[in-house]
C-alpha cells in the first residue's frame, strides 16, 4: 500500500507580502519621522535656551558697567578689595569705600536695584548662576546664615569666615569704623558673590553649554 504524499507548505501570497511589506515600511518612515522632528525640536529649543541665556548674560554684564550703574560697579570692586586688605590704610580705604557705598544706596534700594537687574539671568541662567543670584539676595536680606557655602570653593567659604570672625574680634589696626559689623560683613560677602557670578557669566558666554 503507498504511503501519501507529504503536503507542501503552502507559499505565502505574493501580493499580500507585498502590501505587508509596504504597511511596514511606511509605519518604519512615520516612526523614523516623528523620532527625528522630536529630535530636531528639542535641539531648537535647547539652542534657543542658550541664546536668550547669552543675551541675559550680555545685558547684564552691561548693565553693571561702572559708567551705567556706579554702585553695582563698586560693589564688584570691594570684593576684590577685601581679599587682598592687610594694612591699617588699606582696611581704612575698605571701610571708607563700605561708608560712600551705602550713603549712596541704602541697603534696601541696592537689594531692589540688583532683584531687578538679576531677574533675567535668574530666569535664563544655569543652575550655577541661579544658585550664586539666589545667595547674593539672601545676603542683601542680612539671611546670610541660609548660604550653603560647601557648594563654593575652599577659599570662597575661607574668605567668608574670616570676615565674620573679624566682625566679633575686632581689627588690631589703628582704623575708624564708619558702619556697622552687620552691614560691613553683609556688604563684603555680596562683593565677593557678586565677583563669583560676573567670573561665572563669563565663563559660561565663552563656553555656553554649560548646565
Amino acid at each position: 500500500m503507498a504511503l501519501p504524499k507529504p503536503s507542501l507548505p503552502e507559499q505565502p501570497n505574493p501580493y499580500a507580502m507585498a502590501v505587508l511589506t509596504a504597511v511596514l515600511a511606511g509605519a518604519f518612515s512615520v516612526l523614523g519621522t516623528y523620532f527625528t522632528a522630536q529630535f530636531q525640536a528639542k535641539h531648537a529649543i535647547a539652542q534657543k535656551q542658550l541664546e536668550y541665556r547669552a543675551q541675559s548674560y550680555a545685558a547684564f554684564l552691561e548693565k553693571i558697567d561702572r559708567s551705567r550703574s556706579p554702585e553695582i560697579g563698586q560693589l564688584l570692586s570691594i570684593g576684590s578689595l577685601a581679599e587682598r586688605v592687610a594694612t591699617d590704610s588699606e582696611i581704612q580705604n575698605l571701610e571708607d569705600q563700605l561708608a560712600a557705598l551705602l550713603r549712596k544706596a541704602s541697603v534696601q534700594d541696592l537689594y531692589w536695584k540688583l532683584n531687578s537687574d538679576l531677574n533675567l539671568v535668574r530666569l535664563h541662567g544655569s543652575d550655577r548662576v541661579r544658585r550664586v543670584c539666589d545667595d547674593i539676595l539672601k545676603a542683601l536680606a542680612l539671611r546670610e546664615f541660609e548660604i550653603d557655602w560647601s557648594v563654593y570653593p575652599k577659599e570662597v567659604s575661607q574668605f567668608r569666615a574670616k570676615w565674620a570672625g573679624v566682625q566679633k574680634e575686632g581689627i588690631t589696626y589703628g582704623w575708624q569704623p564708619r558702619i556697622s559689623n552687620e552691614k560691613r560683613l553683609m556688604i563684603i560677602v555680596v562683593g565677593k558673590l557678586f565677583e563669583i557670578l560676573v567670573t561665572e557669566l563669563r565663563n559660561e558666554l565663552q563656553t555656553p553649554s554649560s548646565t
